[in-house]
């Protein structure tokens, strides 16, 4: 669920434009950088494989094939790309995937020193920066579609997630119709990606970022599974799209709770709203790992309940030991093996009340 910019050739050629800070666990194996794929989800392999020396990459996981470019590793290339789309034409031969442009300096030195990270210099930045402006300034457009979206609302239903609980999260719909309306063709363009999607605030460090979950093929009475099934066929929209910087889907970090619980999912925070718990007490991952320096000192116990698959026990055990650093006080909540759902919206879904008793109950021994 990477913030990506997608740039199509003038030969059709598709490309994913990354910041380096998207690349996920980054490992120098040989000449290559080996990644996690923010594209496509990885969390068992390190698919994404890119040439330092170019910048540009690829993903061997078949059902995804990506061709990628590392912005701060070739800002030629990129700045040459970024510029033919912004202008509304296809990206030329001079940025096909090997060329090296004008490179950065080191980039093995941020590989080997990844604390000390450049700030975000990045020829994205100002695409970005415009992006999350478009968006802000169209939440109240993008709620008002959402109660109007016979599409929307059954979604939501589909999900077990009242209306009332989605527009007070600040969730809204961007529907084509919006995008139409936008005056300069600049931010019709930037917000293609968008066109189609449940959107999602965010809250990151020092601004607010959003996820956008796309409704494009689902159809009232598909599930979750199903609808996943259909976007993994080529052609398909990403399910998730985020901007950059992104952030966890919650309130503020000034009004979170003493104690928080911590999901994965935005629909996982939903669903724990639906059933009662309040908005300060609970905080969604949103894909992107826990900004441990984002959270305000007034937390002081925080229930870990990620997912069950191998990516949430290992984050829940990375996790665990960082908080516990700080000083915090951590308790985890496993995702229980007993059929009734794969994450909490799930359980929520299939189970109601039932399904979250284990959550609920470890989040009552925090006090």
């Amino acid at each position: 669920m990477a913030s990506m910019i997608t740039i199509f050739t003038r030969r059709g050629k598709r490309i994913e434009i990354l910041s380096q800070s998207e690349l996920r666990h980054p490992r120098l194996t040989g000449n290559r950088v080996r990644a996690f794929c923010p594209i496509h989800g990885s969390d068992h392999q390190r698919s994404l494989s890119i040439d330092p020396a170019s910048g540009w990459g690829y993903c061997f996981n078949a059902s995804c094939q990506a061709k990628v470019l590392i912005a701060e590793w070739n800002p030629g290339a990129a700045h040459h790309l970024l510029a033919a789309n912004a202008s509304g034409s296809r990206g030329q031969a001079s940025a096909q995937e090997g060329s090296t442009g004008s490179q950065t300096s080191s980039p093995f030195h941020w590989l080997s020193q990844p604390e000390e990270r450049p700030s975000s210099v990045s020829v994205l930045n100002r695409w970005q920066e415009e992006e999350r402006r478009i968006l802000q300034a169209l939440e109240p457009t993008m709620q008002a579609a959402l109660k109007s979206s016979s599409l929307g609302r059954a979604y939501l239903r589909e999900r077990a997630i009242p209306l009332e609980i989605a527009l007070t999260g600040g969730v809204g719909l961007l529907t084509p119709t919006i995008i139409t309306r936008l005056t300069h063709s600049k931010q019709r363009r930037l917000l293609q990606r968008w066109s189609g999607r449940l959107i999602f605030p965010l809250q990151a460090e020092t601004t607010r970022g959003y996820i956008g979950r796309t409704l494009v093929g689902w159809q009232p009475g598909m599930d979750e599974n199903a609808h996943k099934q259909l976007l993994e066929r080529p052609g398909r929209p990403q399910r998730w799209i985020k901007t950059n910087p992104a952030g966890c889907f919650s309130l503020p970090r000034e009004q979170l709770a003493p104690q928080l619980i911590v999901v994965e999912g935005t629909f996982d925070r939903l669903a724990l709203l639906a059933a009662g718990l309040r908005a300060n007490e609970v905080v969604a991952l949103a894909g992107t790992a826990l900004p441990l320096s984002w959270l305000p000192a007034q937390v002081r116990s925080v229930l870990l309940a990620l997912d069950g698959d191998e990516g949430g026990r290992e984050a829940t055990t990375r996790l665990s030991a960082q908080l516990r650093e700080q000083g915090r006080a951590v308790s985890c909540c496993l995702m229980p093996l007993d059929g009734q759902g794969k994450d909490w919206n799930e359980r929520w879904r299939l189970a109601g009340r039932a399904g979250l008793q284990p959550l609920l109950d470890s989040y009552r021994r925090l006090y």
